[in-house]
Order: C-alpha cells, then structure tokens, then sequence
C-alpha cells in the first residue's frame, strides 16, 4: 500500500514536471501577449514560498503548480493569468494530470453577487471534477424560470450556483447574455466566486487565439456582470 502510493506521487511529480516543461515552451506565446497587453510577466510562481496574489477559484489546491504568471490591468479591470497544472485524483484510484489558463478579474460591483458555475459541456468534465467535490451544494440550475434560453446555450452549457441562489443568478445570465456566450465563449468555463470572475480553458493548446478570446469574452462577461448586479 505504502510503495503503491509512492509510485503514485512519483507519477505525479513526474507528470506535472512534464505539464510545467510545456508551459516553458508556451512561454514564448504569453509573453508575447503580456507585452501586448501590457501585463507584468513572473514567469513560474510558487504557492508555498513567492509573495504574490494567488489566483484562487476551484483549482486553487495544496499541489498545483503555476507557471507564466501575468499581472496588470486592462481597460478598467485588473486582471491575473496563469498557467496551472494540478493531479487529479479519480473514483477508481487512477490519477490524472490537468492543465488550466486561468484569467482572474476582480469585478467592481460592491453588491455580493452568487457563486456559479457555468460549464461548458459536449466536452470533458474531468478538469472540472474538483469543482463539485469542493463546493457539494452547488447544483445544476433548471434554466427558464423567466425565460426560455436558446437551444444552442442549453446543448453547450450547464450554469450552477446553490439552490437558493439559482433565481438570482439567472438574473445575472439572462437569455440574451446567455445567447452571446453561446456563440463565442464554448469551450471556456467560468466561475464567479466572491466578485472575481475566473474564466478557464482546459487543456488546450495555448495560442494568441485562445489567450485573446479568453480575455474578450472574459471582460466583457465582467462588465455585463457589473452592470448588472445592480439591477437584481
């Protein structure tokens, strides 16, 4: 038992050394994108020993490991990005190796706004398994108890926040909101957690693309959200 889990941690040190070799050789991309955009770049970041603001949201554990670290503000916002990977334990004793880019933005808003999750869905959950074993009470939500969402939101993502919230939160992703992200945000995910939004791309391959997509769509997520947590 002892040796077997050895060989596990063996396995995931060997794995994530493997995930942070990539993100070396993708460095070149977001660096590119950080002088762009006019972000601080730190490169690798240790959670344990570096004074810097960790990105949290439902990645955020005790093993990940982050590298391409950027910081700065755009437009109005402040904004963080990272490139995390992280072991993955399954039901079956198996483990996985994820990799995230993660985009944080702090929003404006003063009004506490609910903690959900929109998923992107036709798509692999695994990277996301963490989620619903950290935050138990967060549930799928049953959409259209104002409105009904088009066809196109509701076969490419799920959105889930606590029961109690679950009107709330529709409020804040109406239909027509719901219709944009359809169009443009699928396969990203976000999560909104005490008034930083979180936008994800699971393992993917890091182009100046995908990095400009996720910061559009993330900012403009932002600012609808601040606009309209004043309205609900």
């Amino acid at each position: 038992m002892i040796n077997s889990l050895k060989a596990k941690m063996k396995l995931i040190k060997h794995n994530l050394s493997r995930f942070i070799t990539n993100a070396r050789s993708s460095r070149h991309i977001i660096v590119k994108f950080a002088d762009k955009l006019g972000l601080t770049y730190f490169g690798s970041v240790n959670q344990h020993t570096d004074d810097h603001k960790i990105i949290r949201g439902f990645t955020v554990s005790q093993s990940h490991k982050d590298a391409n670290f950027c910081v700065g503000t755009v437009g109005e916002y402040d904004v963080m990005m990272v490139d995390r990977s992280d072991a993955v334990w399954n039901d079956d004793g198996s483990i996985s190796i994820h990799n995230w880019i993660i985009m944080a933005i702090d929003l404006k808003t003063k009004q506490d706004l609910p903690h959900f999750f929109i998923s992107a869905h036709n798509y692999k959950l695994e990277p996301y398994k963490s989620f619903f074993t950290t935050f138990p009470a967060i549930k799928e939500i049953s959409l259209g108890t104002f409105e009904q969402y088009t066809p196109e939101f509701v076969s490419r993502f799920k959105l889930y926040s606590r029961p109690n919230m679950a009107v709330k939160t529709q409020n804040l992703i109406p239909s027509s909101v719901a219709r944009v992200l359809s169009a443009h945000f699928w396969p990203l995910s976000a999560e909104q957690n005490e008034n930083v939004l979180y936008i994800y791309s699971a393992n993917q391959r890091i182009s100046l693309g995908l990095l400009e997509t996720m910061l559009e769509n993330g900012l403009w997520l932002a600012a609808h959200l601040d606009r309209q947590s004043e309205l609900v």
